[in-house]
């Protein structure tokens, strides 16, 4: 039986700098966007690299979820990306992931693939598996 993963979040520039340094406070193992990409990185070279990395992506952009290219290396590269939803501030971005950080951390664990899902105030919903879109791209 293989070691169990040892997870890694990333959060995505659209995050800024409070939200990674509100979870790191936390005790979360959290990489920023800043400290390994470039400002003009494109969604496309960031998630392939997360997904070649196995980190967990954290990211308000819910314009991911319906971009043809971006979608398709998310799911190519294996990426697992948690899309925070809904009005929020950065402070409650922050206590919503943590909320629910035991589910969050459960979903990258126990999937066996690539993944968008969301994170609202009221829990975290699956929105697309890769089984799921690979039938779509057929």
């Amino acid at each position: 039986m293989s070691e169990p993963r040892d997870l890694v979040f990333f959060s995505d520039r659209d995050l800024g700098r409070r939200f990674p340094a509100l979870l790191l406070a936390a005790g979360v193992r959290i990489e920023r966007h800043d400290d390994h990409f470039g400002p003009d990185t494109s969604d496309e070279e960031w998630i392939g690299e997360i997904g070649r990395r196995r980190w967990v992506a954290v990211t308000r952009d819910q314009r991911i979820r319906y971009s043809p290219l971006a979608l398709g290396i998310l799911m190519q590269s294996g990426a697992q990306i948690f899309v925070l939803v809904g009005r929020l501030t950065t402070t409650e971005a922050a206590d919503a992931f943590l909320k629910w950080q035991g589910e969050i951390s459960s979903t990258a664990l126990e999937e066996n693939g690539a993944f968008i899902a969301k994170i609202r105030r009221d829990g975290v919903h699956m929105w697309l598996r890769e089984q799921e879109w690979r039938r779509r791209v057929r």
